[in-house]
């Protein structure tokens, strides 16, 4: 028999008797015993329905892992909760982006009466009806099937999706050595704070560390980024007050950041908290309010030093070529995308700055290190094309 034809098999008490003998608990943003949320929801009146998906806030969608490597058991699962509540249609939510995965799951959902959509889960419509996480219906079918085990789903830069024993210590799962920042649960931490986290922290799966290489300016821009696509825009705050978040990161790595972004960062985050309706609007915030409460120095860097400390942010950094070393080989011109480098055979190259995108395709290509990234001043060099050689008597 499937998973689910042995969970009828089983019976609605005995079922509901095995679940609540588990703890079996949602998974997430909202963790509550499973079966109080099947009670509510029965309660309302009218039909009931399941919304299956991840948070809505989940951009890094490390736990949609879970329906690539076991569609059948996240399927059951939803299947299961459906019957738990008497749904009259059970819907599976993937991020808009991830049609490829809704394409391939499409049979097997069919074969579950499991209806897919692209989107987020409107909560405004789904509050009164089941919601439930997709690990928790992977869960609930690994239940039915006697292989459910407690523990916490983790992913990392070099390990796959797996699960862990919840008060597994972050340090045990990620090395924290010349670490700057942790990532994970929607926000950063220190490396102190992190040595005191444990898996059950990481609500999102993905825990990500940053080196001294990496700008959080940088990288909380890019974060907001992908908030920004995803938010469905119903909520005023989640629309504008992303819009401005994502603005104020992007003009500070410009160069064109000033002091009042970062008590504005602090004001607009806080009341996007309370005045949005789904987990995009209501954690989105915390990267930004992380970023600029733990790391601000970092942004002070770039706006009153005008410096990245991380050598990341283009705006803070150039690029040009020693006219002592070049010996006028043409190998950065022929990779340059933008096309900006002056020069021909047997003549120092020059770098047009302006039109210089900071890629360092250049750099990767010369063979002599004549190409130099830096974030301090720019030493004198040639204003017109002259023979390799010849700089130096001028």
């Amino acid at each position: 028999m499937t998973t689910f034809e042995n969970a009828k098999a089983m019976g609605y008490a005995a079922l509901v008797e095995k679940i609540q003998a588990a703890s079996l608990q949602e998974y997430g943003l909202c963790p509550e015993p499973l079966m109080d949320k099947v009670f509510r929801a029965t309660a309302k009146d009218g039909d009931v329905y399941v919304y299956a998906g991840l948070n809505n806030a989940d951009v890094d969608c490390a736990l949609l892992d879970l329906l690539r490597e076991k569609p059948e058991k996240v399927l059951s699962g939803i299947e299961i909760a459906g019957f738990l509540a008497g749904a009259a249609a059970k819907f599976l939510y993937l991020p808009e982006e991830e049609k490829e995965l809704t394409d391939q799951l499409r049979s097997a959902a069919g074969d579950h009466n499991v209806i897919l959509v692209n989107d987020i889960i409107n909560v405004r419509e789904a509050e009164q009806d089941l919601i439930l996480h997709i690990v928790t219906a992977c869960d609930l079918a690994d239940l039915v099937d006697g292989e459910y085990a407690e523990g916490t789903y983790i992913k990392t830069a070099d390990k796959a999706l797996a699960k862990v024993a919840a008060d597994t210590p972050v340090s045990e799962l990620v090395s924290l050595d010349g670490a700057k920042a942790v990532y994970l649960g929607y926000q950063y931490y220190t490396p102190e704070e992190a040595k005191e986290l444990k898996a059950c922290d990481a609500t999102t799966a993905w825990i990500g560390v940053l080196t001294e290489k990496e700008c959080i300016v940088n990288e909380t821009n890019k974060i907001l980024g992908k908030y920004r696509t995803r938010s469905c825009g119903r909520c005023v705050f989640c629309r504008e007050g992303l819009i401005q978040l994502e603005y104020m990161q992007k003009e500070i790595t410009a160069a064109r950041g000033k002091t009042n972004h970062l008590d504005l960062t602090k004001e607009i985050g806080e009341a996007m908290i309370t005045q949005t309706l789904c987990t995009v609007g209501q954690k989105s915030p915390d990267i930004a309010l992380s970023a600029v409460n733990k790391f601000g120095s970092e942004f002070e860097a770039h706006i009153k030093k005008n410096k990245c400390p991380a050598g990341v942010c283009g705006a803070f950094v150039h690029i040009y070529i020693d006219p002592h070393t070049c010996n006028g080989c043409e190998e950065c011109t022929d990779v340059c995308p933008a096309e900006c480098i002056e020069g021909k055979a047997g003549f120092i190259h020059m770098i047009d700055e302006f039109e210089c995108t900071k890629c360092g395709k250049c750099i990767e290509a010369c063979e002599e290190e004549a190409i130099i990234m830096t974030s301090g001043k720019l030493p004198k060099l040639p204003s017109r094309l002259m023979k390799v050689g010849k700089f130096k008597k001028h």
